[in-house]
């Protein structure tokens, strides 16, 4: 036993100095540096935390990219081994800053990044928002299901608050962009096709089957909604258009001599608007008489294809001419009928006229505007259709002069309007003459309600809005500087709903006491206030607060409101 003593302490006493040392050391480094080091990597996983959340709420990989690599060199250090040495300590509180500067980078990225795709998203909305108009603008008929998504997506962006949520309006816009652009195409080939069956048809060919396939055609054209559905039903078109071109050869005289009538019928038509045809008229001549020698099928597809070109150069100056006759003859009638039918101003004695909202001080303003403006054919579209619908609003208010009809109840003029822009459901009416709203839901009147629009210098836009902003209560701030005649101070507004881009909105005015017939002329309000309350409004539409709390609580997102 003491020799097996002896011998295990003699081992002991060669192997302990080294042992203790090295635990020593290890331990002496790790009490000296356990606090850094939780402290580092505490950092860390708020790092990794903040990059997770980042990551969820939508932040572009390509944007935490580098900070990701950073940490990931950061993981592969290792901190120094030395005695007595405050040298591992810099390394975890240097590894601590450096987490925590990635950390702040992370933060910034995701304010950043909300910026820009908080901005991307309201301008592709916007683009949206102008191109659903044109469309709208131009009578095409398959624009609800998007007038639906605009609303939605105008919805989504007054409650989105993360890139993610961004992305996501940016994708559904642009996609619905898309799809209204491939709109214009889709008619048009449409529109073809079906001039196409009808010539067929004047050729006394079978075109039953055609006929199906086109009305099939609006069907799937109505439930479109996205740009693959588009592309498909043009592949679709562009099929049924190669058939009818199998069976206009049969039908070619006929068809030569139809489109010979219309390139005749546009000439007449393009001298009433004062445009220039004798070129038209020459190239007219000319393919009447080719027509008389033409003997085979290649002559008359020649001729065909030339007369296709002839109307198609025509279509463009012949739109223009339409625009500016309309336009002159729109503007004529407002001043005719606007200077025959009156207000004067008991206190004054300062004549208005009636239809002050349809002149250049109005709606009247953004027609010449379009018209001017305008570059393409669908430009020139757009106008015409705009015109027609403008000029339909200055007539029903021509025939709602005449109308004895008292203004609480139901309007012919309202029920032709409600008619002619094929709307449904919960609609707004208003009547600028009486100062008048009406709402209606199924062609059944609800309410009556007195209302003040715009005065002379900022009237209320005529024509067919939907409401796509609610808001209550809200704060209006005025966008004219102080001392401008049409500056007002931050009003808290109880209800209010907007109809039309540029600020204009049915809602509460506290301010007022009266509203109704002429409180859109300069008048005396029976509350006293001469500030604000002496003339219309700066565009809106006014109401009083109990008046507006029913029209917010019996109306949504996409009611119709028309204006006459």
């Amino acid at each position: 036993m003491a020799c097996t003593f002896i011998k295990w302490r003699t081992l002991s006493q060669k192997l302990l100095p080294a042992a203790f040392a090295s635990f020593l050391l290890c331990t002496l480094a790790a009490c000296s540096n356990i606090p850094m080091q939780q402290k580092a990597d505490q950092s860390k996983n708020q790092l990794d935390s903040l990059l997770t959340n980042a990551q969820h709420i939508g932040v572009p990989q390509t944007q935490l990219a580098t900070i990701q690599a950073q940490e990931a060199q950061l993981s592969q250090t290792r901190a120094p081994v030395a005695l007595f040495s405050n040298q591992a300590t810099i390394y975890y509180h240097n590894l601590d800053e450096r987490y925590q500067k990635l950390a702040v980078q992370v933060l910034g990225l995701e304010y950043q990044s909300t910026q820009q795709l908080e901005y991307q998203a309201s301008l592709n909305l916007q683009n949206m928002e102008i191109l659903l108009s044109k469309r709208q603008s131009q009578g095409f008929s398959a624009t609800q299901n998007f007038a639906n998504q605009l609303i939605y997506n105008q919805k989504l962006l007054a409650q989105a608050k993360t890139p993610r949520d961004y992305l996501r309006i940016s994708s559904n816009t642009q996609s619905a962009s898309q799809a209204l652009t491939l709109m214009g195409p889709v008619y048009d080939k449409l529109a073809n096709l079906q001039q196409a069956i009808g010539q067929l048809a004047s050729s006394q060919l079978n075109t039953n089957s055609l006929a199906l396939e086109l009305q099939n055609d609006l069907t799937i054209l109505q439930q479109a909604s996205t740009p693959e559905a588009y592309y498909k039903l043009l592949a679709i078109i562009n099929a049924q258009m190669q058939e009818t071109r199998v069976l206009s050869t049969q039908a070619l005289p006929f068809v030569v001599s139809t489109k010979l009538q219309q390139l005749d019928s546009n000439i007449n038509l393009a001298k009433i608007y004062g445009v220039e045809v004798s070129a038209g008229q020459q190239q007219l001549q000319t393919e009447r008489a080719d027509i008389n020698r033409a003997r085979s099928l290649h002559d008359y597809l020649k001729i065909s294809s030339r007369l296709d070109n002839d109307l198609a150069e025509f279509q463009f100056p012949l739109l223009r001419g339409q625009a500016y006759q309309m336009l002159k003859q729109y503007h004529q009638e407002v001043k005719n009928w606007g200077n025959s039918h009156q207000y004067q101003d008991p206190y004054s004695q300062q004549k208005y006229r009636l239809d002050y909202e349809y002149d250049q001080d109005g709606i009247g303003a953004e027609a010449d505007a379009m018209v001017r403006a305008a570059q393409t054919r669908d430009d020139y579209e757009a106008a015409i259709i705009f015109l027609q619908n403008t000029t339909e609003n200055l007539r029903a208010m021509e025939a709602d002069y005449q109308d004895g009809t008292p203004a609480n109840q139901p309007h012919a003029t309202d029920k032709h309007l409600i008619s002619y822009y094929r709307v449904n459901g919960t609609i707004v009416v208003v009547s600028l003459l009486e100062q008048m709203m009406r709402v209606y839901r199924d062609g059944k009147l609800l309410k009556s309600i007195p209302v003040t629009t715009g005065q002379s210098e900022r009237p209320t836009p005529p024509g067919s809005w939907q409401i796509f902003a609610r808001e209550s209560p809200t704060i209006f701030k005025s966008s004219e500087p102080k001392g401008s005649a049409f500056w007002y101070p931050n009003t808290q507004i109880n209800y209010a709903m907007g109809f039309r881009d540029g600020g204009y909105y049915i809602h509460d005015s506290s301010w007022r006491n009266n509203f109704g017939l002429h409180t859109n002329f300069p008048h005396v309000d029976s509350g006293g206030n001469q500030d604000f309350a002496y003339n219309g409004s700066h565009g809106c539409i006014n109401v009083s607060e109990s008046d507006a709390a029913w029209i917010y609580q019996n109306t949504s997102y996409g009611s119709a409101v028309i204006i006459y």
